[in-house]
């Protein structure tokens, strides 16, 4: 949910850089501007004629790809972790709230990274198990081809709505 919560934040973010240069380029440009109203339409336009006409993409066997390599794999997890410095701020936060540091004994602090490693690695085993369930959904021909369609359609109505303002 953080991933998402923080794709939608830039999401949000492009969408208000984007709507701010659009409104100084309308003012500045005046009735000029409908000449980038409808490139915009155009371009939604040549998007859903692309997704229509896509051929569906071949996706490799489960398991068959990087999955099997299991120290890249490793690392590129821990190198990721290293640069994740809000984990860190969590755990300096959290912490002292679990565990009283002037008693610390080496039992506690394995039980506490115990628990850790078990919630946090059955939570991203989860996501890995419902990625997979939906590769195999995807990886069917006729699901991609449906979702193809769909998405182009949606181009075409957004096309529509950006014409007819």
């Amino acid at each position: 949910m953080a991933i998402n919560a923080g794709v939608v934040t830039g999401d949000l973010l492009f969408f208000a850089v984007a709507a701010a240069g659009l409104a100084a380029a309308a003012g500045a440009m005046g009735p000029a501007f409908a000449a980038v109203k409808w490139l915009g339409a155009g371009y939604l336009v040549w998007q859903g004629i692309s997704l229509w006409r896509q051929a569906p993409a071949s996706l490799a066997a489960p398991g068959s790809g990087g999955e099997s390599r299991f120290w890249p794999n490793y690392s590129a997890g821990l190198l990721l972790m290293f640069g994740h410095v809000q984990a860190m701020l969590f755990y300096a936060a959290l912490l002292p709230g679990l565990v009283d540091f002037a008693v610390l004994e080496w039992r506690e602090l394995a039980l506490v990274g115990l628990m850790l490693a078990v919630v946090i690695g059955g939570v991203n085993a989860g996501y890995a198990l419902l990625a997979a369930r939906a590769r195999r959904f995807f990886s069917n021909p006729r699901a991609q081809l449906a979702v193809q369609r769909v998405a182009g359609s949606l181009m075409f109505v957004a096309a529509a709505l950006v014409a007819s303002r």
